[in-house]
């Protein structure tokens, strides 16, 4: 592999297109936090052959399709050179693979990502797939690399070609996720009635068909639309379908068809036990905020604050059955204030019901917003 190394970002000036987007609009500010030179924002309806022109990085918040087109025209007109960096965030890379290496072949380095969930989410520890194209891709990597580590994202490096399998799970999820809220749909049964009644296994169940469902149209869309192998992958549910109707009046054939799945899952190395056990913990999780919760925010995040926070409850006698934590996503008011969104956490507190009443909850609450909590 050539390595090559970026130029200062001081010195470069970097085009986001779909920077008003949900993907594009934290690219962008995350950017603008490595000190470019610039950061232009191209939309739809901008001419991004001049965008193009005048920049020196490029990344592609759009789909597949429009990065295709962009690329192709810059392309013709001469205008994309060796010195160019091109990036994207497309959940599709099949039909980019082409003109990606071609493109790596003219010495234009290119590095193709993937967040591993909806941009709105806060990324700390997301996974990020960041895919090689060829020999050229070092600085385009590198710069993937830099805007990844500076949201604290988990990165994962894969070859352009492996990220079928990334394609390929979204699809089974997504596609398997509209085929039962369908059914549930069809008769009459819907997921809100569905995750009330639901059993553990059943309340994980809701959880991909309600992300799936709450991602709207246009990203599920894209990817069902363009995945390759959509009519063999839909071939083999419906053969599955098929299979287990021809089981269902026969218990033993039908444990039969079970144990089939479990060995060819659980091979080689007991997965089977390792997916059991983290299914569990988010079960348990949710159980032992289910019973009493309180849940706050902080926006000043540092070494120390959990274990203040934490007294609130020591003093009362409040016994805590469960503490989570994620990420907080900054609103327009607290960027208008100058706070850090890594000093942003949303918590849920899991208290043992035993342990707690109406005038301890006020005691905890009070003191809980004296220490600068937001308590909901």
């Amino acid at each position: 592999m050539i390595q090559e190394t970026l130029s200062p970002y001081s010195e470069r000036t970097i085009t986001v297109v779909g920077g008003e987007g949900a993907l594009g609009s934290k690219v962008a500010t995350n950017l603008q936090a490595l000190g470019f030179r610039s950061v232009r924002i191209c939309e739809k309806d901008d001419p991004f052959l001049d965008f193009a022109r005048l920049s020196d990085d490029l990344y592609f918040a759009v789909d597949n399709k429009e990065i295709s087109t962009m690329l192709q025209a810059a392309r013709n007109q001469g205008i994309l050179q060796p010195h160019h960096v091109i990036l994207d965030g497309s959940s599709v890379k099949e039909p980019l693979i082409s003109l990606y290496r071609q493109l790596d072949e003219s010495k234009i380095s290119v590095c193709s990502t993937h967040l591993g969930a909806v941009p709105a989410q806060p990324w700390r520890g997301i996974k990020v797939w960041v895919c090689e194209v060829g020999e050229n891709s070092e600085k385009a990597k590198q710069l993937a690399f830099d805007l990844f580590l500076s949201t604290n994202s988990s990165i994962r490096v894969i070859n352009i070609d492996e990220h079928k399998n990334v394609e390929r799970d979204q699809w089974i999820t997504m596609a398997l996720a509209h085929i039962v809220a369908n059914a549930l749909k069809d008769t009459n049964f819907p997921l809100a009635q569905f995750d009330d009644f639901a059993t553990l296994n059943a309340e994980l169940l809701a959880l991909p068909i309600g992300r799936t469902l709450g991602q709207g149209t246009a990203v599920p869309s894209e990817v069902l639309f363009n995945q390759p192998m959509k009519w063999e992958w839909l071939e083999s549910l419906e053969k599955s379908i098929k299979m287990l109707r021809q089981t269902l009046n026969n218990r033993e054939k039908l444990q039969s068809l079970m144990q089939e799945n479990i060995d060819f899952h659980n091979h080689p190395g007991g997965f089977i036990d390792s997916i059991f056990r983290k299914a569990g913990i988010i079960g348990a999780r949710n159980a032992n905020l289910r019973m009493h919760k309180l849940s706050f925010r902080i926006t000043d995040d540092r070494p120390g604050k959990l274990m203040e926070i934490l007294q609130a409850f020591r003093v009362v006698g409040a016994n805590l059955t469960a503490i989570d934590s994620m990420p907080g996503t900054i609103s327009q008011k607290e960027r208008d204030q100058g706070i850090n969104p890594d000093a942003i956490v949303d918590f849920d507190i899991g208290i043992d019901p035993k342990t707690i009443d109406e005038e301890k909850e006020s005691s905890i609450r009070k003191q809980l917003t004296e220490l600068g909590c937001i308590v909901k």
